[in-house]
């Protein structure tokens, strides 16, 4: 097993015991939110039951990147 793998696997885990948003999941991962999305579904879990507080920290994290991410295309 890959090293990637393994880290995959270790962050879906924490993921799915709910020790880590999703976001922070994506942030572990270096990917986008949508690409944790989507393997997530790749490994038959969801976000069916992510709680509010769970959601607000989501959002959250992306308007930060939002922001950052607006403030670099500014520059360029």
């Amino acid at each position: 097993m890959t090293k990637r793998k393994i880290t995959e696997s270790t962050v879906l885990s924490l993921f799915q015991e709910e020790k880590i948003t999703a976001s922070r999941g994506a942030e572990l991962l270096s990917i986008p939110i949508q690409d944790f999305m989507d393997l997530l579904n790749q490994n038959g879990l969801s976000l069916d039951d992510v709680t509010t507080e769970e959601m607000a920290k989501d959002l959250n994290t992306l308007q930060k990147l939002r922001t950052k991410y607006e403030k670099k295309a500014q520059v360029v």
